[in-house]
């Protein structure tokens, strides 16, 4: 019997206009007053440094990491909160979450830094009853097996009375079902097809039942 519902962040309960805003204009706003040069200069400057790190590294997903790089004197977090306004959560999320929270324990799973986590999901987040972050809780840059697996060691479940969903094919997709963990893929662009993919959290509402 399914007992806890878990879903993703970015992509599934908010669209990226927040994180594309925060990291791609805010902090090169930042940057380029710091050094006196103009935004285009600072932001190629800002983008090119994230290249050079990459994703498959941890410090690629920390504010403070890159506030530090920058030697910008602001608050890292504070300046993150300061954009809230730029959070757009997907037009389905407050029903469904309404409705799916009174029939089962709901939980973030993300590979968001928690603290970014925080300030995002500051108006739903009472919905939820934990919040697991593979950025915070294992440093890894990607939810793997061994994440779900200590997830479920944590609440006291089984695998499989725990479903995922996400919109990232092997962290959030394949990632859960080696472990056990119900899961399915969330295809907002419609591109693909198939029993355990769904478009929209209304269909996951409507399917959760029967995984």
């Amino acid at each position: 019997m399914l007992k806890v519902v878990s879903l993703d962040v970015g992509g599934t309960l908010i669209d990226f206009y927040y994180a594309d805003y925060v990291w791609n204009v805010a902090i090169p706003q930042l940057y380029a007053r710091k050094k006196d040069i103009s935004f285009e200069e600072a932001k190629d400057y800002v983008l090119m440094e994230y290249d050079r790190i990459g994703s498959n590294d941890i410090r690629w997903y920390l504010p403070e990491y890159w506030f530090k790089h920058f030697n910008l004197d602001e608050d890292p977090i504070e300046v993150f909160k300061s954009h809230i306004d730029k959070v757009r959560f997907y037009p389905e999320v407050p029903s469904v979450l309404k409705n799916l929270s009174q029939k089962y324990d709901l939980i973030i799973v993300s590979g968001t830094p928690r603290n970014v986590i925080e300030i995002v999901i500051q108006k739903i987040k009472h919905y939820f009853k934990h919040i697991f972050s593979s950025v915070s809780d294992r440093r890894e840059v990607k939810k793997t097996p061994q994440f779900y697996e200590m997830i479920c060691k944590i609440l006291g479940i089984e695998p499989l009375v725990m479903v995922h969903v996400g919109d990232e094919w092997y962290s959030d997709f394949i990632a859960p079902r080696k472990v056990g963990v119900k899961s399915f893929f969330l295809d907002r662009t419609g591109e693909k097809s198939g029993k355990c993919v769904i478009k929209d959290l209304r269909e996951l509402e409507r399917s959760v039942d029967s995984v």
